[in-house]
C-alpha cells in the first residue's frame, strides 16, 4: 500500500512538471481600430479565474499552457478570442462594440446614446430588475447598481434607505426619482412588471441639470411605451414567486432558563465583590442559596411569585379565575424555554404576477399593465398586498404632432404591527427586540390559556410580542390610493427639433386603524383599550417645458436642450385620532364616535414650489 501511495505521489509530480514545461509567456499590445493603445484590458485564460489587464501604453504579459485560448475584453468593445498554440506574442486590435455603444439611455429630459455619455451614469436592465420577488423596486437594486447603496429592515412595505452620493448633509440625503418625466419621492407604487429601463445619474455633471433637488443623484425609470409597429398585440405574462425561511442558517441562541438563573447568581457575586459586601442572592425566583433553582411556577394570582407546586392552591386560584379571568394568571415555569424568536416568525411567501398588453400601428403605440403582489413577512400577521394598473400611450394627431399619457394607479393594503421602525431610526419597542427581552423561562401563554408575560416578578417591564402581534396585528390595517401620470404633447415644427410640453402629477389618499386591547399580566399593565385611526390626502403637479435642437454634420455633433418648469411637491391635508375604552372593542362597531377621551390632531402642509429655467448644451 506504500508502494502505491508512494508511485501516485510521483506520477503527480511528474504531471506538474509537464504541465510547467508545457507554459510559456505570452505577451503583446492592445489597441484600437485607429492604432491607439487601450489601457485597462482585461486578459484572461478561458475557462479559468487566472488574468491580467494592459498597462497605460495597451502592453500585457501573461503565462499561459499551449492549447489555452486567451480572452480580450473592455467596455465599450467587443470581446475578443485568440488560441494560443506556440505563439509567444499576440497583438490585438479591439473594434468598438457598436451595438453597446449605440445603447439609448435616459438623462435629464432627454436621451443620449452611451457614446455621448460623459457623466457618471449607470443603467439597469428591466429583467435584472424583475427577477427579484421584493416587496419594493428599491429593494430590487440592492447588489445590482455599482455604489448605490441600498439598506432596508425588511419589513412588507417598508421602504429603504438609498444613497448614490454618500451622506452630504445631515438630512436630505434622498435621491431624487423621476418616473416618465414626473419628479416623485415615492417609487413603492411602481411594479417591475412595468419598468423599461431605470438610469442613475451619480455625479455632478450627469444631475446638474435637475438643480439642487439632486444632490443625493437622480434616479430615472421609464415605463413600456408599446411599439410604432403593424405587429400584433403582444401579450406577456410575469410570474414570481418565492419564500423566506427565517430559520434557514438558524435562530439566535438563547440562554436557557437554567443559564439565565446561574447567570444571575453569578452577577449578585460579581456585584457584592465590587462592593465589597457579603453575597445575598435576592433574585424572587431564583432562590436565596448560592445554587440557582427554577421554581414550578413564576407566578400565581394572590399567592405570588417563584412557588413550587406543593406551595400552590389550585382551588383558590381557580376561583379568581372563574370570578376574575382578565385579571388572574396562573404563569408555569417553561424549563425547557421558550423559543420567542421563533414563536414570532414563520416561513413567508412571495408571488407576483404581472400581465402586459403591448402594440401599435405606424401612427401611434400603448402599452396596458396590470399587476398583483402579495409578500408576507417572517413575522406573524405581517403582509402586504398591491395591485395596479398603467396606461401608457401616444399617437400621432399630425405628421408634426403627436400627443401621449402615461398613468397608473395603485392601491395597497398593508398589515403590519412592531415591524420594527423606519430604516431612517431605530424602534426601541419593535417586537423582534421585544423578543429577546422576554426570559426563556416564561411560556407563551399560561395555564388558563390566556398570555403569559412579566407579571411574574424578576423579568423587569418586557410585553409578550406574541401578544402584541397576534390580538393587535389582526386588525391593525393600513390602505393607500395612489395615481400617477402626465399628459404630453410633441410638437416637430422643423427638421432637428422637438417641442415637449408636459403637464403631470400625483394624487394620493390614505388611510389607518389600529387597536390596543387591555391587558393586566405585564409588569407595566395596558388598563385600557385604546382604537386609533387616521387618514390623509396630498396632491403635487408639474409643468415641465422643453426645446431640444440636435444637428449633426461631418464629424460634429450638436445638442442645444431649453426648458421652463414649474411643480409642487405636494400638498394636503392629514387627521388622527385616538381614544381609549370604547363601549365595544367589535372592528365593526369602534369608532372615534364610540371611544372616550378621545384626542384629534390635524395637520396642513402646502408643499415646495419650484419654478426653473435650464439649459444645456452639448457638443
Amino acid at each position: 500500500m506504500r508502494k502505491l501511495i508512494f508511485k501516485a505521489i510521483f506520477l503527480l509530480l511528474m504531471i506538474f512538471s509537464v504541465v510547467a514545461y508545457a507554459q510559456n509567456t505570452v505577451s503583446g499590445t492592445v489597441v484600437d481600430s485607429d492604432g491607439n493603445p487601450i489601457p485597462g484590458v482585461t486578459v484572461f485564460i478561458s475557462g479559468t479565474s487566472q488574468g491580467t489587464t494592459t498597462d497605460f501604453d495597451g502592453n500585457y504579459s501573461i503565462s499561459v499552457e499551449s492549447d489555452q485560448t486567451l480572452v480580450f475584453s473592455s467596455l465599450g468593445f467587443a470581446t475578443q478570442s485568440f488560441n494560443v498554440g506556440d505563439n509567444a506574442s499576440i497583438n490585438v486590435s479591439l473594434v468598438e462594440a457598436a451595438e453597446a455603444l449605440e445603447e439609448i439611455i435616459v438623462t435629464g429630459y432627454g436621451t443620449e446614446t452611451k457614446r455621448e455619455t460623459t457623466g457618471a451614469i449607470s443603467t439597469v436592465k428591466a429583467r435584472d430588475l424583475s427577477i427579484i420577488p421584493s416587496g419594493n423596486i428599491e429593494q430590487q437594486f440592492q447588489g445590482r447598481i455599482p455604489g448605490v447603496t441600498v439598506i432596508t429592515n425588511g419589513a412588507p412595505g417598508s421602504t429603504s434607505q438609498i444613497r448614490v452620493r454618500g451622506f452630504g448633509s445631515f438630512g436630505g440625503n434622498n435621491p431624487l426619482y423621476v418616473v416618465d418625466g414626473v419628479q416623485t419621492t415615492n417609487i413603492d407604487y411602481l411594479s417591475p412588471s412595468d419598468i423599461e429601463s431605470t438610469t442613475v445619474l451619480k455625479d455632478a455633471a450627469a444631475a446638474s441639470i435637475y438643480g439642487a433637488r439632486a444632490a443625493g443623484g437622480v434616479i430615472v425609470f421609464t415605463t413600456k411605451q408599446g411599439e410604432r409597429s403593424a405587429k400584433p398585440t403582444e401579450v406577456t405574462i410575469d410570474y414570481t414567486t418565492g419564500m423566506v425561511d427565517p430559520n434557514v442558517s438558524g435562530s439566535p441562541e438563547m440562554l436557557t432558563p437554567q443559564e439565565l438563573a446561574d447567570y444571575t447568581h453569578i452577577a449578585a457575586v460579581n456585584n457584592a465583590a465590587a462592593n465589597g459586601t457579603a453575597v445575598t442572592y435576592t433574585h424572587p425566583q431564583y432562590g436565596t442559596a448560592a445554587q440557582a433553582t427554577l421554581p414550578d411556577y413564576l407566578f400565581v394570582s394572590g399567592q405570588g411569585s417563584g412557588l413550587n407546586t406543593n406551595q400552590v392552591d389550585f382551588a383558590a386560584v381557580q376561583a379568581l379565575y372563574d370570578a376574575d379571568p382578565v385579571s388572574t394568571f396562573l404563569i408555569k415555569t417553561n424549563k425547557a424555554g421558550t423559543k420567542w424568536y421563533d414563536a414570532i416568525t414563520d416561513t413567508a411567501f412571495v408571488q407576483r404576477l404581472g400581465i402586459g398588453f403591448q402594440g401599435g400601428s405606424e401612427k401611434g403605440r400603448f402599452y396596458i399593465g396590470l399587476s398583483t403582489f402579495w409578500n408576507e413577512g417572517i413575522l406573524i400577521n405581517n403582509e402586504l398586498r398591491r395591485h395596479s394598473l398603467r396606461v401608457n400611450s401616444e399617437y400621432d394627431i399630425t405628421p408634426f404632432l403627436s400627443v401621449g399619457n402615461n398613468t397608473q394607479v395603485t392601491y395597497r393594503q398593508n398589515k403590519s404591527t412592531g415591524a420594527g421602525g423606519s430604516i431612517e431610526s431605530a424602534d426601541d419597542e419593535s417586537q423582534i427586540l421585544a423578543a429577546y427581552r422576554m426570559a426563556s423561562a416564561i411560556p407563551v401563554f399560561d395555564e388558563f390559556g390566556s398570555y403569559a408575560s412579566t407579571k411574574a416578578q424578576g423579568f423587569n417591564n418586557g410585553r409578550n410580542p406574541v401578544r402584541i402581534l397576534t390580538n393587535n396585528g389582526n386588525n391593525d390595517n393600513s390602505w393607500s390610493l395612489y395615481a400617477t401620470g402626465n399628459v404630453y404633447f410633441d410638437f416637430h415644427p422643423i427638421e432637428d427639433l422637438n417641442i415637449r410640453t408636459s403637464i403631470g402629477g400625483n394624487v394620493g389618499l390614505s388611510n389607518y386603524v389600529n387597536y390596543g386591547y387591555r391587558y393586566l399580566g405585564d409588569s407595566e399593565p395596558q388598563n385600557s383599550n385604546n382604537f386609533g385611526e387616521g387618514s390623509a390626502h396630498s396632491t403635487s403637479w408639474q409643468w415641465t417645458n422643453t426645446a431640444t435642437y440636435q444637428k449633426s454634420f461631418g464629424n460634429h455633433n450638436a445638442k442645444i436642450l431649453i426648458g421652463i418648469e414649474a411643480l409642487n411637491t405636494g400638498y394636503g391635508r392629514s387627521l388622527n385620532a385616538s381614544g381609549i375604552n370604547p363601549f365595544s372593542m367589535d372592528v365593526n362597531y369602534v369608532n372615534m364616535s364610540t371611544v372616550s377621551n378621545p384626542v384629534v390632531n390635524s395637520n396642513l402642509f402646502n408643499g415646495v414650489q419650484f419654478y426653473s429655467q435650464f439649459g444645456k448644451l452639448d457638443y
